[in-house]
């Protein structure tokens, strides 16, 4: 799936050099399920950004199914991220002025999907994330552990193989913290998708099958017995 060779990202800052990644070397299975930690400022939204094809490496490769995305066009790679690659935020990013159903639509947008279809399967998504009596209902009308399944059904509704997720439960409470983590793992599950997550959020981290922790740019990973 996911193989990183030396992986370098680096930023000015003035007169200051970052390195936001600083030789990263990772594997990543069909079908895995890891969750990156670290400080604030370690690197881990930039690694996940990588992962996404919304950035591209100071060098280094990032290859997904043995493609480096780093060599592509803009053009490839928008189209490598709006097939393969599911992204949930910690924000929701649905736009204010479309339904739950609209908001999921817009995914297939890109694809070519057509108007039917794109409202079947946007409404057959959020009814597999438990909202099909709020297919009409807009952002402001839902609740935050809403918006984030709305968020979660418009990642997924494209089929992609890879679901990316910065911090997904960052704007909620423990017990909507706790529903979303349910949704996300029956999700990864059900589907058989290759999930890497970004949180602060020990009591997550512990749960995943594999553990990594970036400081400084620089990665660790283990297997997490308790999982």
């Amino acid at each position: 799936m996911y193989e990183l060779r030396g992986v370098t990202k680096r930023y000015t800052r003035g007169k200051e050099v970052v390195d936001a990644l600083a030789g990263v070397d990772l594997t990543i299975g069909s079908g895995d399920r890891l969750v990156i930690q670290g400080p604030t400022g370690g690197g881990k939204s930039t690694l996940l950004q990588m992962l996404g094809g919304l950035d591209r490496p100071t060098s280094g490769s990032v290859e997904l199914d043995g493609t480096d995305m780093a060599r592509l066009s803009e053009a490839k790679l928008t189209r490598v991220r709006s097939e393969n690659i599911g992204f949930v935020f910690q924000s929701f990013n649905l736009i204010p002025t479309l339904t739950a159903q609209e908001n999921v639509e817009t995914a297939l947008v890109p694809l070519g999907v057509k108007t039917k279809e794109r409202r079947e399967r946007a409404a057959a998504a959020l009814e597999s994330v438990g909202l099909a009596e709020r297919l009409g209902h807009l952002p402001a009308e839902l609740s935050g552990g809403q918006q984030q399944r709305v968020a979660i059904a418009r990642a997924l509704v494209k089929q992609p193989k890879v679901l990316l997720a910065d911090e997904p439960t960052g704007n909620l409470d423990e017990s909507m913290r706790d529903e979303i983590m349910d949704v996300l793992e029956a999700m990864w599950k059900e589907y058989g998708l290759t999930f890497i997550m970004v949180t602060h959020d020990s009591s997550i981290a512990k749960k995943a099958p594999r553990l990594a922790t970036i400081r400084k740019g620089r990665i660790t990973v283990k297997e997490n017995a308790g999982a």
